[in-house]
């Protein structure tokens, strides 16, 4: 008896093309309403950075979060002020 496998297995998976994630290839869209040199030549600069980004364990998602913390700094409190002084009281 044969086992189909299941379509749902490659929902979450991201797409790719050529090896790259398939939202690296977002700034081609842009040089294409745009049509000059220097557009495509930032558009293929893009995709070589998002290239050499993924090698080093970084997706773009990943990357947003690392510069959010980055921006945010190390101290993050889960909580308001108010709550941390209940208990001086």
């Amino acid at each position: 008896m044969k086992v189909r496998r299941s379509i749902w297995r490659d929902a979450s998976l991201t797409p790719r093309i050529m090896g790259i994630d398939a939202r690296g290839y977002f700034p081609i869209l842009i040089a294409l309403y745009y049509p000059r040199k220097w557009t495509f030549a930032a558009a293929l600069l893009a995709i070589v950075g998002f290239y050499l980004m993924e090698k080093k364990g970084y997706t773009l998602p990943v990357l947003m979060r690392a510069i959010r913390h980055a921006l945010r700094g190390t101290v993050v409190h889960g909580r308001a002020w108010w709550h941390h002084r209940r208990f001086y009281e």
